[in-house]
């Protein structure tokens, strides 16, 4: 769990820089596998990055009252074992048992992007890593924030 936790902090922090969007030819690929969700994304507001490590800073800091000001009132939490949270209260709670014990250390983000999908959906998508010093480990993570309204609404794992 404190792992799944660390997953979700981390990878909510590596937010960032948004790329530079250079004109590029669109080209029709037949994937192997089609997408369920969204094939088609532009790059989106680097504000909403900016957001994504505000709270993920405050997070660290172990801050967990202004982190909690992030989320939406019905964020939902998909980790990466299969399982679901669904509302703010259960959404933090998972984060205070999971970070109140451990020191995170030499966090780095190596990429931070804002995208927003065909359909409206914003995200802030972000892979980071740190060293978490209670059990000397180190983690690498992807998550994928979707936002509304600028509060974090839904933690992909």
């Amino acid at each position: 769990m404190k792992e799944a936790l660390l997953i979700s902090i981390v990878l909510f922090i590596s937010c960032g820089q948004p790329q530079k969007n250079e004109s590029v030819e669109s080209k029709k690929v037949d994937y192997i596998f089609e997408a369920t969700y969204l094939d088609d994304f532009k790059i989106g507001n680097p504000e909403l990055v900016l957001k994504v490590q505000q709270m993920h800073k405050y997070l660290i800091n172990k801050d967990y009252e202004m982190a909690a000001s992030y989320l939406s009132n019905d964020v939902v939490f998909a980790l990466e074992d299969g399982s679901r949270l669904e509302g703010k209260e259960k959404c933090m709670q998972f984060m205070i048992e999971g970070y109140s014990s451990i020191e995170i250390q030499d966090y780095q983000v190596a990429v931070n992007l804002a995208v927003t999908g065909d359909n409206g959906d914003e995200w802030v998508l972000l892979w980071d890593n740190a060293n978490i010093v209670s059990k000397d480990e180190h983690h690498l993570a992807l998550t994928g924030w979707r936002l509304s309204d600028l509060k974090m609404e839904k933690l992909l794992q």
